[in-house]
């Protein structure tokens, strides 16, 4: 484990000795798709998701029953998945992706239904409540200062929110998505921009930032959001505004994920982990023989506390070189089957 300073704090390294943690493992590597978010309900009940590699059969969407790994077809072809919703929300499991792409996945079912695009856009986040309280934001790459965008979900169909109200000229491309509650929601992206939803309005906050923050997770004590580019940034709020935490020498980390009990988990280029020790961001050492030019997109943290990460060659499209690895106690099987 590389113990690292916090640049603001300017306490050194944690006088603690390393958190001992379970070892990490590849479940699954070679993927002719790159995988760019997990979740689950359990750690014998995990959804991975990611590019669509081409072969006829739609984005790559993975499930880990506790035995086995199996390829779940979506009849949906030509978009890559960017993310799947952190939690199953009354039942169903939402992903987004390119194109105004919008998936609800039924497990007890086994059954996908897309949901009509509002417009042509990439979605990469989307988080939700319950199933009359679900938001997706995303955006233009191609546009990054202007085009950002808001949809929601009330139970019935999907609205574009009016984001003029927050910058009459467009926001920045949004990557994620997260909330608390009805009432405070936050949506990151391009230029380091910080929105909250108070349950009437969205309105930008300050950041501390103007890098392009990836994710944003967090639970009842902090908010969590991280990004960068080849070098990372973390920015943390806890009960006040957003403060700039990132430790000195970090790599752009892509994914965050925040369990309740605030040990949280950072992913990113060159397959690099950070956890959350007290208030310190540390850099640790996977000890995996994994090839650095591939880089984790996401994390996801299971009841158990195992932690999953899944990314590839995910830098460019074709996204390909899926990976999937595993820190936690439970055997994980790593026999992959078609549906």
């Amino acid at each position: 484990m590389v113990c690292v300073p916090l640049v603001l704090s300017g306490s050194g390294c944690n006088p603690s000795p390393p958190v001992a943690r379970p070892e990490w493992r590849v479940v699954l590597s070679d993927l002719p798709a790159g995988l760019l978010s997990v979740s689950g309900t359990s750690a014998a009940d995990v959804y991975a998701v990611g590019a669509d590699p081409g072969d006829g059969a739609g984005p790559y969407v993975l499930h880990y029953d506790g035995e086995g790994w199996a390829r779940r077809l979506t009849a949906v072809v030509g978009s890559d998945l960017w993310w799947i919703s952190d939690r199953i929300i009354d039942g169903s499991f939402y992903m987004v992706g390119e194109h105004g792409l919008i998936l609800r996945y039924q497990p007890a079912t086994g059954t996908f239904d897309a949901q009509a695009p509002l417009e042509d856009v990439t979605l990469f986040g989307v988080w939700g409540l319950r199933s009359d309280f679900i938001m997706a934001v995303g955006g233009n790459i191609n546009e990054p200062d202007t085009s950002g965008v808001i949809w929601r979900f009330d139970g019935t169909g999907w609205t574009t929110v009016d984001v003029t109200t927050i910058n009459a000229e467009g926001i920045p491309v949004l990557f994620k998505v997260w909330g608390r509650s009805d009432d405070e929601v936050y949506a990151v992206g391009a230029g380091g921009v910080i929105l909250r939803f108070d349950g009437e309005e969205w309105r930008q906050l300050p950041s501390p930032t103007s890098r392009s923050l990836f994710t944003v997770h967090g639970n009842d004590q902090i908010v969590v959001a991280c990004g960068g580019a080849q070098s990372g940034v973390v920015v943390e709020a806890e009960g006040g505004p957003f403060a700039d935490v990132t430790p000195a020498g970090m790599l752009q980390m892509n994914g965050a994920f925040v369990p309740p009990n605030g040990e949280g988990v950072l992913v990113g280029r060159e397959s690099a982990v950070a956890f959350r020790e007290g208030q310190t961001w540390v850099v640790t050492e996977t000890g995996l023989d994994v090839d650095r030019t591939l880089d984790y997109h996401a994390a996801w943290v299971d009841p158990d506390g195992g932690v999953w990460a899944v990314g590839g060659n995910i830098v460019g499209n074709p996204r390909f070189d899926g990976l999937l690895a595993y820190s936690g106690t439970r055997p994980v099987g790593t026999t992959l089957v078609a549906e």
